[in-house]
């Protein structure tokens, strides 16, 4: 058996990410968001993904005719996403190894999204604030920033304390959640079992997802600027805390 043991998140697990993932209906989530782009009358076509990871949402968006733009702090994750943009042409789509807690664009952009709990990455208020200053900056006058985050029920009541298995293909990962009530962070220890031709290759990365309460969400939003509204995630529902999952929609 090979062990190999990882701390920076998102750094080996890249190569094996879209397996993990597999259950995730992408295609849902970008129509879900082009419906909110119709709502909101926005036709520009040029989109920045905040942490983007290995691309799968650019490449839809691609299909369906957007500039495209991809920002992550995960050197790893960006080369999977650039092997899967291989078909692009340099004009229609932009790289960058970037912190989406403090980023510029000389242009200012109509669209951001940051998706699939990225958010909640971001451990502390100010990093949450710096990053809503940050894509504020970054739009245009019209501009929409569309997002989605766990919520506390989420962190606390569905992953809590928990460990489960999955097998995918021939990876059987192994997720041990643990949640903090006095601070609302879940810690996964994520570990990766991959079989390949008759051995084990051992993979661990540790992370952590802060989940924020809709009342400072809004706060924080607020203080940068933002006009928004909030939906449970893939309705146009109004988000409640009981969700597990919501969409935010800023406006500039």
């Amino acid at each position: 058996m090979k062990s190999e043991e990882h701390k920076q998140t998102f750094a080996t697990i890249a190569s094996y990410y879209d397996a993990l993932m597999s259950f995730v209906d992408y295609p849902a989530w970008v129509s879900y968001i082009e419906a909110i782009l119709t709502l909101n009358k926005i036709k520009e076509k040029t989109i920045l993904d905040l942490a983007c990871g290995t691309g799968v949402c650019l490449e839809l968006w691609w299909q369906k005719g957007y500039n495209i733009i991809g920002l992550d702090n995960s050197i790893a994750m960006l080369e999977v996403c650039k092997k899967r943009l291989t078909q692009i042409s340099n004009d229609s789509i932009y790289l960058i190894n970037g912190d989406m807690r403090n980023f510029v664009f000389a242009k200012r952009l109509p669209i951001i999204t940051c998706l699939y709990d990225s958010l909640n990455y971001l451990l502390t208020e100010e990093d949450l604030l710096s990053c809503f200053q940050n894509v504020r900056e970054a739009l245009d006058n019209n501009g929409i920033f569309i997002f989605d985050m766990n919520t506390v029920h989420c962190l606390r009541d569905e992953w809590g304390n928990s460990t489960f298995h999955r097998q995918d293909a021939n990876i059987h990962s192994v997720w041990t959640n643990s949640f903090n009530p006095e601070t609302n962070i879940s810690s996964l220890t994520l570990t990766l079992n991959i079989h390949k031709n008759g051995e084990v290759k051992t993979i661990r990365e540790f992370h952590q997802e802060r989940a924020y309460p809709l009342i400072t969400i809004t706060d924080l939003l607020s203080r940068a600027g933002f006009e928004y509204n909030f939906y449970r995630h893939l309705t146009f529902n109004p988000a409640h805390e009981i969700n597990v999952r919501i969409m935010g929609v800023a406006k500039k």
